[in-house]
């Protein structure tokens, strides 16, 4: 026989509820969970997108002060003597893009990443330069993913370069 509680209910009705409100609760955290999941998810893809345009610009703008007569792009390794002096050099390794400043060949240490394969997996960069008569054409690429969801991210641009300034 059951006991009645003081407002007639008996104990297993108030199981019954206990349990169908915890299931309730539950399901509620799961939804929540789930959409921030999802925010979370575009979030990272987002990041991703925006690290690769940055770093693309960041090429370019240095790309864009660079000595076309003194560019080296053979290699795995990209020399852009700017005009004033400075040797800059790129190459992609371990995923991430990186930098050296006092580059007159591609030496083996003293690189600074610009990119860290958490936020962005950098598959390629390709610089192509094309001379003209009066200027070069400097044609960056940069393929990258996403770490988290695996979209992928793709930029191009198109310096021109002037032989003196």
């Amino acid at each position: 026989m059951l006991r009645r509680c003081q407002n007639g209910a008996s104990l297993l009705e108030m199981m019954v509820a206990a349990s169908l409100g915890l299931l309730v609760v539950l399901a509620v955290q799961q939804t929540w969970a789930w959409q921030l999941g999802q925010q979370l998810g575009s979030g990272e893809s987002t990041k991703a997108f925006l690290t690769a345009q940055s770093l693309i610009e960041q090429i370019a703008q240095d790309a864009a002060n660079a000595n076309p007569d003194a560019i080296a792009l053979s290699g795995r390794c990209y020399l852009l003597p700017q005009h004033d002096g400075r040797l800059l050099a790129y190459r992609v390794k371990n995923r991430q893009v990186q930098r050296h400043t006092l580059a007159p060949h591609c030496p083996e240490r003293g690189w600074q990443s610009l990119s860290h394969y958490h936020d962005i997996a950098v598959d390629e960069l390709v610089m192509q330069l094309t001379p003209t008569a009066a200027a070069a054409l400097l044609k960056l690429a940069l393929t990258a993913k996403s770490p988290r969801d695996d979209s992928y991210h793709a930029f191009k641009r198109e310096v021109v370069l002037h032989v003196a300034r």
